[in-house]
């Protein structure tokens, strides 16, 4: 097997970050390692100019430690970036030189520019979204990405962060609403004069850095929220305040208590938070969208290939063939059961009334409800349903992960549907229905190409008043008719009070 790898080093204000990952054949990706430490490279920076002794003594502890895991891999090429710290303090470019001398890691101290760059690649190529204003809130800058029909249009960076936030108004601790007041004040004065912001008016926010998801993680805890996904997950504007006015009321020791911060973050949250809430506000936008993705994912597309004159075309369908690679999934059987699961669907609508486009929903779940055989196959439907949920599909909603993963952990069954309690709140209306519905659908499609070799090559349903019958176009006699009806039967005729009957038609064998 072929196999590239890579290793991204990201310098960054607050934490040192390596994300290492593996191209497979150039046909599919996956990361396999990722470490975060909290250096803290912008304390005592915007006081002085300079980065601090201890804290580049503990970066170059970090990166010695990198250089390890690199070796350990035996990583082809490692790419190490700087960002806001290095860029602005006196002694950056003698931190770098020390770094190159000590663990011969050669460090690009990137512009803010490329920096939000760098980020717009690594949103673009992950959220299936058009149109919005992606915001990186660092430690010691932000980044603004203003984004029409996916093209990058205009990128501004402000050199003012979480450190710079928390250091100026004396935000870490007790926190009045005279200091947010003056905070609201300083940033009205700096988005003053940034033409990006009145642009953007009324589009949503894609929110990047530590600091916003921070504020998702917290938000999940607050609501119970059962998926621990970063990625997609989205608030509306009272969400984010609420979040917000929460870590403001609270004192630093307060803070360090508070499910989903991280603690390194407790002293600079506030400010950063803050922020965020004060650019929602200001471009009047209907939603945060929280990415996982950042300047490391950027330059990985870059590296493969993913540069702003080829964004990934498709980010939905790319993700889903990764991680139909990455599972040894039988790709023939799982593209055919998803032809038969669509003609089940669109010939039976009169039947179920589903209306809204489900194809993402109906893909994933068709397409992955093998994955599970590479843990075990007895049971695969339930490795299959965690598959589904954590192995990072994206260009797809959470919700509709959700109920993709439910369909798959019940297409093995003809009794009523299994729902894991901890997710039923996440579910509303007639959707567990919906569930049952195309789980049903999955189900017969499985058992129409048993003999996984594709002998099944056409559908015709015809609903009559007390019977649905199956009309089986194919290219050789099925052993599985019978099974279908004994199968899914009972299920058919619970979840759509019709009897199942299935009839063969056996045509030439194609040549």
């Amino acid at each position: 097997m072929d196999r590239r790898n890579i290793g991204v080093i990201d310098i960054g204000s607050n934490s040192v970050h390596l994300v290492i990952g593996e191209y497979y054949n150039n046909e599919y990706f996956q990361i396999i390692d990722d470490v975060k430490v909290n250096v803290r490279l912008s304390e005592g920076l915007s006081e002085t100019g300079y980065l601090q002794e201890d804290r580049m003594q503990y970066g170059l502890d970090t990166l010695k430690m990198y250089k390890s895991m690199c070796e350990a891999y035996g990583i082809e090429q490692v790419i190490a970036v700087a960002t806001a710290a290095v860029r602005k303090a006196q002694n950056g470019q003698e931190f770098v030189r020390t770094i190159k001398e000590k663990t011969g890691i050669n460090v690009e101290i990137i512009s803010g520019e490329r920096e939000a760059s760098l980020d717009y690649l690594g949103n673009i190529n992950t959220l299936d979204i058009k149109d919005a204003l992606l915001m990186d809130i660092g430690g010691g800058s932000m980044e603004f990405v203003l984004i029409r029909d996916r093209k990058k249009v205009k990128i501004v960076s402000l050199p003012v962060g979480s450190f710079d936030l928390s250091e100026k108004f004396d935000l870490s601790d007790e926190v009045s609403s005279k200091k947010l007041k003056d905070v609201d004040a300083y940033l009205k004065e700096i988005f003053a004069s940034v033409s990006i912001f009145e642009e953007a008016k009324g589009l949503p926010v894609i929110g990047v850095g530590g600091t916003i998801r921070n504020v998702g993680r917290i938000h999940r805890n607050l609501i119970d929220y059962p998926l621990e996904i970063a990625h997609n997950y989205r608030m509306n504007h009272k969400d984010v305040n609420r979040v917000c006015e929460l870590a403001s009321s609270m004192n630093y020791e307060q803070r360090m208590e508070l499910k989903g911060l991280s603690k390194g973050r407790s002293d600079i949250f506030v400010g950063s938070s803050y922020a965020l809430e004060f650019v929602m506000d200001y471009i009047a936008a209907p939603e945060l969208i929280i990415s996982n993705a950042g300047i490391r994912d950027g330059i990985i597309f870059e590296y493969f290939g993913y540069n702003e004159d080829n964004l990934v075309y498709d980010i939905f369908e790319m993700s889903l063939v990764d991680i139909l690679l990455n599972y040894n999934v039988n790709i023939p059987h799982a593209y055919h059961v998803l032809k038969l699961t669509q003609t089940l669907f669109e010939q039976l609508k009169p039947l179920h009334h589903i209306t809204e486009d489900v194809s993402k929903i109906l893909k994933a779940s068709a397409m992955l409800h093998d994955s599970g055989i590479k843990i075990q196959f007895s049971n695969h439907h339930e490795h299959s349903f965690y598959i589904i949920l954590n192995a990072g599909l994206r260009g797809i909603e959470q919700k509709d992960l959700l109920l993709s993963a439910f369909i798959a952990l019940n297409h093995r069954t003809n009794k009523k549907i299994r729902i894991s309690e901890e997710y039923v709140g996440l579910l509303q209306g007639d959707e567990k229905k919906f569930i049952d519905k195309m789980s049903l659908f999955l189900q017969i499609a499985e058992y129409l190409d048993r003999s996984m070799d594709g002998v099944v090559k056409d559908l015709h349903c015809v609903i009559g008043e007390k019977t649905v019958e199956l009309n089986v176009l194919t290219t050789a006699h099925s052993v599985f008719d019978d099974m279908i009806v004994s199968e899914c039967g009972k299920k058919f005729n619970r979840v759509f009070e019709k009897d199942l009957l299935v009839k063969n038609k056996v045509i030439l064998s194609e040549r």
